[in-house]
């Protein structure tokens, strides 16, 4: 295993600044899954196809690379820490309206501008942790970990879905 002791090297502020890209990223994660796991309920609810169903994940994955190249642009003019900010709303108020949805044609509305934020997002934070860790060895091991945080949040999808089906 390799060796953490990079970690206890790095500031306080760019300690945080990974906490907090590392819990972006695993919120982020958590939210898709989530989705993937509850296609089959919103088949049997909505009945709404598998295709529909499939088409809002990708809906969510194509804006999430619009969102991203979009977020890329208004950072380098606006500032990372703004564009974050807004990133950071756009997904949580897009993820917050649709669980009030109850139709396919909302889902896919709120899904996929909650894409917008999740693809900006992940953007910015790349970008934001290159630049706020100092130390050019640390830096790679930095974005991996934050990056690594998607296996956190898809792991605890799992656990909430599989302790409401039990």
């Amino acid at each position: 295993m390799p060796s953490l002791q990079w970690f206890t090297e790095l500031t306080p502020r760019e300690r945080l600044t990974l906490y907090a890209g590392f819990g972006g990223y695993a919120v982020d994660a958590f939210d898709f899954m989530i989705y993937s796991f509850l296609i089959p309920t919103l088949i049997a609810t909505w009945g709404i196809s598998k295709s529909e169903a499939g088409m809002i994940a990708t809906s969510s994955l194509i804006s999430a690379a619009i969102g991203g190249w979009l977020a890329g642009i208004l950072a380098d003019r606006y500032g990372r820490i703004r564009v974050l900010q807004w990133t950071i709303a756009t997904f949580a108020i897009f993820t917050f309206l649709s669980g009030f949805t109850n139709s396919f044609w909302q889902l896919l509305t709120t899904r996929t501008l909650q894409g917008i934020g999740f693809g900006g997002e992940w953007s910015v934070v790349t970008i934001m942790m290159a630049e706020t860790i100092r130390s050019p060895q640390h830096r790679a091991k930095a974005v991996g970990t934050v990056q690594s945080s998607w296996s956190s949040g898809w792991a605890a999808a799992v656990i909430v879905i599989r302790s409401t089906h039990t």
